[in-house]
């Protein structure tokens, strides 16, 4: 069961979708769009923290991207974007098999490596090395900070 205030109500089982209240159901899709219009915004405030990596192709594609526009949101809230080190971003991105390219001074991200770069800078994806030699990539559904 979902609540999301006193007027939505969501009941979801093995077969189907039950919306309590369809009026509050609307209301929750507007806020995708929403997140999609914020798109601007986000990357404009992710552009001046890292002002070296190049967030042309990857606004294009978040405006249309639902995800891609969460993850967004969810790195501009982060409070230490601008400390974020292009050499550091750049060995995660290869270690972690994200393809970028840097061209005019700027970090590129190919288009098919646009959600994996999102998912380095909103700390989804990474590498572990239990094994001496082999490391081993991991994708986050979230992720918490075990201690600071």
């Amino acid at each position: 069961m979902f609540k999301l205030d006193a007027d939505f109500d969501v009941l979801i089982d093995n077969n189907y979708i039950h919306i309590l209240r369809p009026a509050a159901f609307e209301f929750a899709g507007q806020l995708q769009q929403a997140v999609l219009e914020a798109v601007p915004k986000n990357i404009a405030s992710l552009q001046k923290d890292l002002d070296f990596v190049d967030f042309s192709d990857i606004q294009t594609y978040a405006a249309n991207h639902p995800r891609a526009a969460r993850y967004l949101a969810s790195i501009r809230t982060a409070q230490d974007t601008r400390n974020i080190s292009y050499q550091n971003l750049k060995d995660i991105c290869l270690r972690t098999g994200v393809e970028v390219f840097e061209k005019d001074g700027k970090l590129h991200v190919h288009n098919q490596h646009i959600m994996g770069f999102l998912e380095v800078l909103d700390r989804r994806r990474y590498e572990l090395e239990l094994i001496n030699g082999k490391p081993e990539q991991f994708r986050a559904p979230s992720r918490q900070r075990i201690k600071e």
